[in-house]
């Protein structure tokens, strides 16, 4: 009980200490789509009263380029299209040259993105009427794309009724490499984000074991838009020193913006590892499992606000269709239950998404534009599922919530579902998440940002299997990186929660901004008779780091960091661990309800 008090009490000082550094406004903080007034019809308002009554905003918001509010209705006659080379470069100066001769070497070896790549991105053509909307929306998507590092989109009247657009770009540097040598290992891999200026994605990699004569490979090939389809292309192949491999092709168009009316895709593979399961047996290793999986869904959303509203709001309509093959399994003596068990999955989903995006900066990178997320998101999922001889059928519900308050950015998610089995609702899942990000502050030239997140996940009439049991392994989902306690350390509900106060300073290192960071986790994991807390031990982590930053470069984060843990079941106490974090492991809501898919539970889903 001591220790426990004695952490929340450190928190509660660290957050005292971050939140009293003097606060000010994120310096831009910019919706994507404009707000106008306009009578709502009564099915609109039926809807707002019932979810998505509206309140008063008391977040600070400025809009975009509000002087572009002159072009509303007029014609686009001409769209020019402008990609420049990373070095040197300004929008807000276009006279502006590079001058270094490492400025000048560098655009020579960078290859540029053609204009078609800016084309692919804009929701809007020559002939059309100007859409203000559409235009700030088409802006964000460019943004999407990582190998390019600013854009602007200007406006430029034509007489009394046409408007010329501009699309300007700013690339980043979108080649890195990076290698590893050890007494046992050495490797390359080669990563690029806009292969021959298309702004495709090609990942190679390549480690050697000279111990063991194995290799690992990987090659992950991405076409990120195939035309104006938006439909984006990916081929993947990985097989590590242990012979474990994974093969797939997919292709998909995802909800990209608001706007979007259709979604689906597909994806086929195979998969094949090998693990040791704890049953308590000791004859039970390196059991192997192979399956071939094939992915079908299709998605349409139809919008349903006045078109004059600050969110967009799609009721979206969803099916699915996902197989699971086993062709290797654990004997029945090592998978009594038969939990890995070819399945057919038939779900559908209705939901209704309400979001935009507010663009603002200094978040997960330094000084670039970025675009979050704010609305709210409702839906139901429903299933059949055909697995292990029987026939069981799922339902379940999700809601998601989110956007800027006083003190910053808050998100909630909430998802039940179950499968019913004849008389029997089995493998329920509840799992509640919180996110906060508070306001930028500022000391001196330092700036400090803090971050929170809250996941639970709880479970109840689970198969009698260790593989659907939780865990804090680091490699489980949801598990607290660096964690590799013994298996024995599971239950049906854990808990995590992770804070982070991440600085902006103002020093530079061979043109990498220094930024440090610090990191700390505590979690909890037991059974579900009773609560959380109650007689079972908080395991926690610390950590402190450095982010290196470069505006210039695609791959513009590096962290070095160093982690204490106090207590690993099984591996002993106050052990020290170096970079483990990575900005993966904070994600923002982006309130979509597209692909209908089952609740995340372990790393087995």
């Amino acid at each position: 009980m001591v220790k426990k008090i004695s952490i929340l009490f450190l928190f509660g000082v660290l957050f005292f200490i971050s939140a009293s550094v003097s606060a000010q406004v994120d310096s831009i903080k910019v919706d994507t789509v404009t707000v106008k007034n306009k009578d709502k019809s009564n099915f609109r308002k039926l809807y707002e009263k019932l979810l998505f009554n509206k309140r008063k905003k008391n977040f600070p918001v400025q809009y975009l380029n509000p002087s572009q509010d002159v072009f509303e209705g007029k014609y686009i006659r001409n769209i020019h299209y402008k990609t420049t080379d990373p070095f040197g470069y300004s929008l807000n100066d276009t006279t502006k040259k590079p001058e270094k001769w490492i400025e000048r070497t560098g655009n020579r070896l960078h290859g540029k993105t053609k204009k078609f790549v800016l084309k692919q991105n804009v929701l809007f053509k020559e002939g059309e009427i100007y859409d203000s909307v559409k235009v700030k929306e088409s802006e964000r998507l460019i943004r999407t794309n990582r190998s390019i590092r600013k854009v602007e989109i200007v406006g430029e009247a034509v007489g009394k009724d046409s408007v010329d657009l501009y699309v300007n770009s700013i690339d980043s540097w979108s080649m890195f490499f990076t290698g590893t040598v050890s007494s046992s290992r050495a490797g390359l891999r080669i990563r690029e984000r806009n292969f021959l200026g298309y702004g495709h994605v090609l990942d190679n990699r390549y480690r050697h074991n000279y111990k063991t004569g194995n290799s690992l490979y990987q090659f992950n090939y991405t076409v990120p838009a195939i035309g104006k389809t938006r439909i984006s292309a990916n081929l993947n192949y990985f097989i590590n020193e242990d012979s474990n491999y994974t093969k797939s092709i997919s292709f998909q168009r995802t909800f990209f913006s608001p706007l979007t009316k259709y979604a689906g895709g597909v994806a086929v593979g195979q998969v094949f590892f090998r693990d040791s399961l704890n049953f308590n047996q000791p004859i039970l290793e390196n059991n192997s499992f192979k399956y071939n999986f094939q992915d079908y869904w299709f998605a349409r959303a139809f919008r349903i606000d006045d078109r004059m509203s600050e969110n967009i709001t799609n009721l979206i309509a969803s099916a699915r269709y996902y197989q699971r093959r086993y062709t290797e399994t654990p004997s029945e003596e090592n998978d009594p239950v038969n939990f890995f068990s070819t399945q057919s999955n038939y779900i559908v989903g209705l939901g209704i998404s309400s979001r935009r995006f507010i663009k603002t900066k200094y978040i997960f990178n330094y000084g670039i534009d970025e675009d979050i997320a704010v609305g709210k998101s409702f839906g139901f999922i429903a299933s059949k599922q055909n697995i292990r001889n029987t026939e069981r059928y799922y339902t379940g519900v999700k809601a998601d919530l989110g956007g800027f308050v006083r003190s910053g950015f808050y998100g909630v998610g909430i998802e039940f579902g179950g499968f019913f089995n004849k008389d029997k609702f089995e493998q329920q899942t509840l799992s509640v998440e919180f996110q906060y990000m508070a306001k930028l502050m500022k000391w001196g030239e330092w700036r400090f940002r803090n971050f929170a997140k809250l996941n639970y996940l709880l479970g109840h009439n689970r198969l009698k299997s260790s593989a659907d049991e939780l865990s804090l392994h680091e490699h489980d989902y949801l598990g607290m990186a660096g964690f590799t306690s013994d298996r024995g350390l599971t239950g049906q509900q854990k808990i995590i929660f992770e804070y982070q106060l991440q600085s902006y300073t103002p020093y530079q290192f061979l043109g990498f901004r220094i930024a440090p960071f610090f990191n700390m986790m505590f979690s909890a994991i037991g059974d579900n008779k009773k609560f959380i807390f109650n007689q079972n031990p908080i395991y926690s982590r610390f950590t402190l780091g450095v982010m290196l930053t470069n505006d210039y470069f695609v791959f513009n984060n590096i962290r070095f960091s160093l982690s204490y843990y106090p207590t690993i079941p099984g591996n002993g106490d106050n052990l020290i661990k170096t970079n483990l974090l990575d900005n993966k492991d904070y994600q923002m809501m982006n309130f979509d309800f597209s692909k209908p898919s089952y609740i995340r539970w372990n790393r087995w889903d």
